[in-house]
C-alpha cells in the first residue's frame, strides 16, 4: 500500500467520523464527544508519520464543520501526537512490528495509549490555558477520556482484526532516531514524562491562575521530553 494510499484512508476516516460527531457537544466552540479518536493510535502503529500527518490534517478539516478557530492550531499538533507518539513508544519495548498477539502486547498498548492522552491533554488544555489565555473547565479530562478510552474500546478490536492473519496488515517498521539515545535512556525519559504530565495536566485542570507560572515552567521539560520521545 503506498503512503498515499495510507494517508487517503486515515484522512477521510478521520473527516467522516469526525464530522459525523460534532453534534454531541461537551464543550461548545472546542470538543465533543468524539469516537473519531479511536483512529489515532491504530493508524501511528500501522502508518507511522503517515498515519500522524493524516489524523492532523483530518482533525483540522472536520474542524471545519463548527469548532475552526486559531486555536485549532493545538488540535493539529495533537492530533499527530496521538497517532505518532504510540508509534515511537511501541519500538522501547519492542523490535517487531506493532501486533496485539499476546496479553504483554495488549498492556503496552494500553500503556502507550494512556501516554498519548495525557500527552494530547497537556498539548491542547494547557496550550489554550497559556497561550490563547482559554481555561475550559474539565477540558484537559475531555481530551484524556476521549483519546483514551475510544482508543481502546475501539481501537483495540480494529487494530486485532486488521493484524490478523486473515487480513495481513502489518505494522510500521521503525525510522531512525534523531536523537540517539540507548533504549534504556528512552524508557527512563518516558518514566519521567509520566510523572510530568500527571501534575500538568492536574493543574490544567484546577485553572488556578496562582499555579500558572509552575505550569508554565514545568511545561518546559514536557517539551523536550516529547522531542526527545518523538524524534
Amino acid at each position: 500500500m503506498s503512503k498515499k494510499t495510507q494517508f487517503l484512508i486515515v484522512f477521510l476516516a478521520f473527516i467522516i467520523l469526525g464530522a459525523c460527531f460534532k453534534v454531541m457537544v461537551l464543550v461548545e466552540g472546542f470538543t465533543e464527544v468524539r469516537p473519531v479518536n479511536a483512529i489515532p493510535v491504530p493508524a501511528g502503529l500501522l502508518f507511522g508519520p503517515i498515519g500522524g500527518l493524516a489524523c492532523a490534517c483530518g482533525n483540522l478539516v472536520a474542524d471545519f464543520f463548527g469548532t475552526l478557530a486559531w486555536s485549532s492550531s493545538l488540535g493539529f499538533i495533537g492530533n499527530f501526537a496521538a497517532a505518532y507518539l504510540p508509534y515511537k513508544l511501541w519500538y522501547l519495548f519492542y523490535d517487531e512490528r506493532p501486533n496485539l498477539h499476546g496479553v504483554k502486547k495488549i498492556v503496552c498498548y494500553i500503556w502507550i495509549s494512556l501516554i498519548a492522552a495525557l500527552a494530547v491533554s497537556w498539548m491542547i488544555a494547557t496550550g489554550l490555558w497559556l497561550i490563547f489565555q482559554l481555561h475550559i473547565e474539565n477540558m484537559g479530562l475531555y481530551i484524556i477520556l476521549n483519546d483514551f478510552v475510544f482508543a481502546v474500546i475501539f481501537g483495540i478490536p480494529v487494530f486485532s482484526v486488521v493484524t490478523s492473519d486473515d487480513v495481513g496488515m502489518v505494522g510500521a517498521p521503525p525510522i531512525p532516531d534523531r536523537i540517539k539515545l540507548s533504549k534504556r535512556a528512552k524508557r527512563i525519559c518516558m518514566a519521567a514524562y509520566n510523572a510530568i504530565l500527571i501534575p500538568l495536566c492536574y493543574w490544567t485542570w484546577l485553572g488556578d491562575d496562582n499555579l500558572k507560572l509552575l505550569t508554565g515552567l514545568l511545561s518546559v521539560p514536557a517539551v523536550i521530553l516529547t522531542v526527545i520521545l518523538m524524534l
